[in-house]
């Protein structure tokens, strides 16, 4: 194997390793408290050498485009509530802010997460099986800020 392969080859490798780090930085994260932060992914290109010269140019890696992630549902006291879709059993998730300390209620699921004052907190539900519309709500003002509505699979 000539030099310019192995160029080719370690490129495709760098190409493949970034989509798998995109993937399965995507998957990960906890139920609470992950902040959204995308990272730009770099990709090497062969370039050639005087020892490849007068040899046969390697094709070019095309890199797979990776797909621009939909922001999540933002839900904040003080407006109109915010209706969350989901489908029974595909992981639903949602943001929330408040300006003051609180603690956001999820009626069905029975779900509490603290919200810090000024701070943007990630709800994630894993695998919904409750079909129907839930309240989201502030405990401590009693205000409502959202439903999610589970439809069925």
């Amino acid at each position: 194997m000539n030099r310019s392969q192995r160029l080719t080859f370690l490129a495709i490798a760098a190409v493949i390793a970034v989509v798998a780090i995109v993937a399965l930085a995507g998957g990960s994260g906890d139920d609470a408290g992950d902040e959204q932060a995308s990272t730009p992914a770099a990709t090497a290109t062969p370039t050639s050498t005087p020892e490849s010269e007068g040899m046969a140019e390697p094709e070019e890696a095309t890199p797979t485009p990776t797909p621009t992630p939909e922001p999540l549902p933002l839900l904040r006291p003080g407006g109109e509530p915010t209706t969350v879709e989901a489908t029974q059993g595909q992981r639903v998730r949602f943001q929330i802010r408040s300006p003051v300390d609180e603690e956001m209620h999820l009626h069905g699921y029975d779900i509490t997460r603290d919200l810090p004052a000024g701070r943007t907190v990630t709800v994630t539900i894993r695998d919904p099986q409750l079909t129907g519309i839930y309240e989201i709500e502030l405990h401590g003002s009693g205000e409502q800020i959202g439903s999610l509505r589970v439809n069925p699979a």
